[in-house]
């Protein structure tokens, strides 16, 4: 399952993750995952997967850089550790890994 970006859109979207959670695997899910709407404006969803909390911090500011990037779409990012168990799991169905963990996180 491929997901519906180009190779700039993901050079870009991979840049900002290892900036501001380098280490940290991140997930992309929905639409453009399971390739149901890969029309350039839908949006992409991020999970940022990790067992403790991500700051508010830190959210806001990966928020920020999304939302001055170039990206011609709006980029959703959510903290794995703050969803129910039922969002967990639908989403670990059909993921994508933007960005693997490495093992000194």
């Amino acid at each position: 399952m491929a997901l519906c970006l180009d190779t700039e859109q993901m050079e870009t979207v991979q840049r900002i993750l290892h900036l501001h959670f380098e280490g940290v695997e991140v997930w992309a899910y929905g639409p453009r995952v399971t390739g149901t709407d890969c029309s350039p404006d839908t949006d992409l969803e991020l999970v940022v997967v990790s067992e403790k909390p991500i700051s508010f911090d830190d959210m806001t500011a990966v928020e920020k850089a999304f939302v001055e990037s170039e990206l011609p779409f709006r980029v959703d990012i959510i903290d794995w550790a703050k969803l129910p168990e039922s969002l967990q799991k639908q989403i670990k169905k059909d993921h994508d890994v933007v960005q693997a963990a490495n093992a000194e996180a």
